[in-house]
């Protein structure tokens, strides 16, 4: 019961879209991005990835309610993200990059399609000395990619974490293009008092750290690194650099107008709507600076977090999205950004989610 309830809540069980178009078309199976001027008319629905996964959704999901932005078209990379992917001397830094999705979007990132190859990728997790996957994966790559990462220690709860990060990042780097707030928490319902199913279960500490991990905590770090992440007007108008990005990772759950029961989820709800509202105040603030936000949804993917509540059946019929399939989609996205999408909530297909 549980698994199915779940499911609706994330969309994996809810009526899909398509066009004519959309039914026939095939996986992209290799990453190549258009730019607006040569672009055909875009195709915002499309179900073809623009990332190396072959993996193949089983649709697109449908909200409730009326988003406030335009959704984006994917298959498109905006000019700003192309000055951005071009800059060797960009810093990209990654919350949560100790296993699952802050992982992948390390591994995401020293793709040379996705960022230059002498750029900086700092990888921040709670223990970087002891996370495992992380580690591992470093020791796999060559010795120019090893001397691109740079991991540093960041609870995002910790106000002297994200000190020591703010200082180590003005005194070898002092810029950042793009800050993937990744970190979150959701619990097992086993071993943590959330999720909650209903009222009776509210426990006021596990509330609070939700709402440390997963709002506070990107606003915190996000105050923190803005010295770092604003451009100079000049600078954008000459092109020479991109406007920067806040990307945080929401839920569809966090959703307001898109919640109609069957999940309780309180506090976790609570918490990505809370974030989702940090998104959209902090863009309208930040935009005469040069710095751009956006909260994604990423589906219902293979990762840590979600695994208490997936079964391998899902996983058959394909309702399961695998990692890197999720994070190339959501990667598609924040490159096919423009200002107006600035503040906005976009689910891996692009599509507005409304608040």
């Amino acid at each position: 019961m549980l698994n199915k309830q779940f499911c609706r809540s994330v969309g994996v069980l809810r009526k899909t879209r398509y066009s004519a178009e959309i039914q026939t078309r095939t996986i992209m199976l290799q990453h190549n991005h258009r730019t607006k001027e040569t672009a055909p008319a875009p195709a915002v629905l499309s179900t073809a990835p623009a990332s190396f996964s072959t993996f193949q959704p089983l649709g697109l999901n449908e909200y409730n309610g009326t988003p406030a932005y335009e959704n984006i078209d994917i298959e498109i990379s905006g000019s700003p993200s192309d000055i951005r992917k071009d800059d060797p001397d960009a810093v990209y830094v990654v919350t949560g990059a100790s296993r699952s999705m802050g992982l992948q979007f390390l591994k995401t990132l020293l793709d040379p399609s996705r960022a230059h190859e002498s750029s900086t990728i700092i990888a921040c997790c709670r223990s970087p000395s002891t996370a495992t996957a992380l580690q591992e994966y470093i020791q796999t790559l060559s010795t120019d990619q090893q001397k691109r990462i740079q991991t540093k220690q960041l609870d995002v709860t910790r106000d002297e974490d994200i000190e020591s990060l703010a200082q180590f990042i003005k005194e070898h780097h002092n810029r950042v293009d793009a800050l993937f707030n990744i970190a979150g928490v959701l619990g097992d319902s086993k071993t943590t008092a959330g999720p909650e199913r209903n009222i009776s279960q509210f426990n006021k500490e596990w509330f609070q750290s939700q709402f440390d991990v997963n709002a506070i905590g990107p606003m915190m770090l996000t105050k923190a690194l803005l010295p770092f992440m604003k451009v100079p007007r000049k600078e954008m108008n000459s092109g020479s650099r991109a406007q920067s990005v806040v990307v945080n990772m929401s839920a569809r759950v966090g959703s307001i107008a898109d919640n109609e029961g069957g999940l309780g989820w309180h506090s976790y709800r609570m918490s990505k709507c809370a974030l989702n509202a940090g998104t959209r105040t902090l863009a309208h603030e930040l935009k005469r600076s040069g710095v751009w936000t956006v909260a994604l949804y990423p589906g219902f993917t293979e990762t840590d977090m979600s695994a208490p509540f997936s079964n391998p059946k899902m996983k058959e019929k394909g309702m399961v999205f695998p990692v890197d399939f999720t994070v190339g989609r959501m990667m598609d996205v924040v490159e096919g950004m423009e200002e107006e999408n600035s503040g906005g909530f976009y689910d891996w297909a692009g599509i507005a989610i409304p608040f």
